[in-house]
Order: structure tokens, then sequence, then C-alpha cells
């Protein structure tokens, strides 16, 4: 700090004796022989400067600031990679093996839905008249995965009576597996479904149900005139 200090005082003093040189127009070989005499006389005693490191000296930086090293520029965050719908129907993720799945294997998930049910539709309050629309409002967004569904009418003959555990619903069907651990698919268009919570009985009507569950969760629904088939 001290050495810092000197140097910065003798540039102080070589300008200023250039300034007088000029004045009094002696030239620049007398006055630097000089001014180094005056200098050399000046730093020898006081500091421990070598007189041929003298230059060199005079020609640093001393920065009054302190630079810092540049940031890094951070990494920019890629996207994930995630299937696009062509890429998941090709690798069939949305359908179900017709072979393999057991009827008693989905009874434990019939039980979760049930009591799933109960306390979403909250039957001992929401039965009442003045909550008939509220209870409309969550049988419609409620998850089916694990319902006991059964087909009451349709206008193919064959889906009649069918009656199962679902497993999967899509945007326009029910895929239930039945007791014969028989995998179907029953279109949601044209059929009306039942279901049983607790002593409760509940119908479904599926021209109203053409919705993906996960959209169906989220959407506001407007009671419309039930049309028989």
């Amino acid at each position: 700090m001290k050495l810092n200090m000197a140097i910065l005082l003798l540039q102080e003093i070589r300008v200023t004796l250039e300034r007088q040189s000029l004045l009094l127009g002696q030239p620049k070989s007398k006055v630097k022989k000089g001014e180094d005499k005056f200098l050399m006389s000046y730093i020898q005693p006081r500091t421990p400067v070598i007189p041929e490191d003298l230059s060199a000296l005079f020609k640093k930086n001393f920065p009054l600031k302190v630079s810092r090293p540049a940031k890094e520029n951070k990494k920019t965050r890629t996207r994930k990679k995630v299937l696009t719908s062509i890429e998941k129907r090709k690798l069939g993720l949305h359908k179900l093996p017709k072979t393999g799945i057991k009827y008693k294997a989905c009874a434990p998930l019939h039980q979760l839905w049930v009591e799933y049910m109960e306390n979403f539709l909250e039957l001992e309050n929401s039965t009442k008249a003045a909550n008939k629309d509220l209870l409309y409002q969550r049988i419609a967004k409620a998850d089916y995965h694990g319902c006991l569904l059964m087909v009451t009418r349709s206008k193919c003959p064959s889906y009649i009576g069918a009656k199962g555990i679902v497993v999967l619903e899509t945007k326009n069907t029910f895929q239930i597996i039945c007791e014969n651990d028989q995998l179907r698919i029953i279109p949601k268009r044209d059929s009306v479904f039942t279901f049983n919570v607790s002593k409760w009985t509940f119908t479904l009507f599926g021209n109203h149900m053409n919705i993906r569950p996960s959209e169906r969760a989220a959407r506001k629904f407007k009671s419309k005139p039930t049309i028989d088939l």
C-alpha cells in the first residue's frame, strides 16, 4: 500500500517537472536526466525499490476497484422428451391386453372406488332436494375407474346386461372386466349404465359422458333433457 502511494506521488512530481521544463524552454533530454536524478534521490532512502525496476513500476496499472471474473452463462433448460399421441398409439399405451386381467384382482380396486364415491358425493347431505344440483355435478365429474357398472339399455342388444368393473375409461368407451375374466369394450354412445353406491342406485346416460375423464373433472355441466333411446 505504501509503495503504491509513493509511486502515485512520484507520477505527480514527474508531471509537475515536465510542466516547469516546458515553461522554461529546457530540452526534454536534460529535463529527463534531472528528473531521474531527483526521483532516485527521493526513492532510494525511503523504499527498497531497485532502480532498474523503476520504469516497469510506472507502467503498471493500479485499479481502484477489483474486477470480478465474468459469470458463466447458465445452462439453458432442456425440455424433457414427451411421447406424442401418435407414438402412444403405436406403443399401445391406451390398450389393455384382452387376456390376463382377472376379475378377482380388480375387486380391491372396486372397494377403494366405493369409499372414494361415498366421500366425494357426501350422500347423506347431497341427497336433499336443495343439494341435488350439486350431486348431479359431482356424479358427472367423478372418476369411474373401479366402478361396478352394468349396461341397462343400449341400441345394440348384445351389450344389454353386461356387467363388470371399469378398468379403463376413454372418451367414447368404458372397458370393463366381467366375472368370467373377459374384457369387454362398451361404447358410451346410445347406452345407459347403472351403478350402486351404498343403498343408492345411479343412472348414467352415455351420450352425456362423451368426454375424456381428465377434461370432465374440470368442466362445468349444464342440465340437459334426457333423450330416450
